[in-house]
């Protein structure tokens, strides 16, 4: 039985680096490594490129679930002690996994460590460090202890992972940061402030400016999920509310860009009654009432306040 299982979950992964992917776990220090791609349904040759490398596992969904149920299927499929997840554009530095293992096994009650990385561009030219412990002002931040545990720079103990059942497959974003929360609330996170992973920012994960309907739908669904831990009062509370107010003059920003006036207002209304100091929000909220609307399109749900 292999000590570690790599899990990469790959969509149309020709064009998105994944032979990169593979080719950094397959180049570890340490290589008692079962390596298993998961091809979330790709319309491309992902197939084909990993049946190249001998060395992986090859395990193909019917239906594209996104990337928290094709890292599922792989944590099921893993026959290692140890789970570690690779997105399909981001690399592992040589050592990630001879360092996070032995980190792992001297911190018996722990469920997860993680380490620092760096953001590089398309050509893995470095951007800037990644410190992966933040200060605590997110409700995100505060539920885990300030543990930034990325997805790609972490090793779960697989009793653990196994233990708070993996990763929430509804959430379409922050199911990594959900992960984490659950871990935090039951087992010990250890941080390794070393740069052992490269995250890859490129024009289709860079701009985050304006967020997706899916990626708002995955905040909200987050957040009500939370909602019912934080007492009246406490800092998580306070956390709260400044989330709420960021995640809704986002989807004000959504439905402006949309041509939907009234419900980038509303959204506005509702971001600005959660934090009255935002002045960015304000002015958004000022400009819409001399915009005009268009049709209506489908929108996020929001919640009732």
């Amino acid at each position: 039985m292999p000590t570690v299982s790599a899990i990469i979950p790959a969509f149309n992964g020709v064009s998105r680096y994944l032979e990169q992917a593979m080719g950094s776990v397959l180049a570890q220090t340490f290589h008692d490594v079962d390596l298993i791609v998961v091809d979330d349904a790709s319309t491309d040759d992902t197939g084909r490129l990993v049946l190249g490398f001998q060395q992986a596992r090859y395990v193909r969904r019917a239906e594209n679930g996104g990337q928290a149920a094709a890292r599922n299927d792989g944590a099921r499929l893993a026959r290692g002690e140890y789970l570690a997840f690779l997105d399909q554009d981001d690399l592992w530095e040589p050592t990630f996994l001879e360092e996070t293992l032995a980190t792992l096994r001297t911190n018996p009650n722990a469920a997860v460590v993680h380490c620092d990385g760096y953001q590089v561009n398309e050509h893995n030219a470095t951007l800037y460090y990644d410190h992966a412990m933040m200060n605590l002002f997110s409700i995100t931040q505060i539920l885990r202890g300030g543990h930034d545990v990325a997805t790609s720079g972490a090793l779960f103990r697989r009793t653990c992972f196994d233990a708070v059942g993996g990763y929430d497959d509804q959430l379409s974003i922050w199911e990594d940061i959900d992960l984490a929360i659950r871990l935090y609330q039951q087992f010990s996170i250890v941080h390794l402030p070393k740069p052992l992973y490269r995250h890859r920012l490129y024009a289709r994960n860079a701009s985050r400016d304006i967020p997706s309907e899916r990626a708002l739908l995955g905040r909200h669904r987050f957040l009500e999920k939370y909602s019912a831990i934080c007492s009246p009062g406490s800092a998580e509370a306070r956390a709260l509310v400044r989330d709420w107010s960021h995640y809704y003059g986002d989807l004000g920003k959504h439905h402006l860009r949309q041509g939907n006036i009234e419900e980038a207002r509303r959204a506005f209304w509702h971001s600005v009654r959660n934090n009255p100091f935002n002045h960015k929000t304000i002015l958004r909220l000022l400009r819409s009432y001399l915009m005009h609307s268009s049709p209506a399109k489908t929108t996020p749900s929001r919640r009732t306040l």
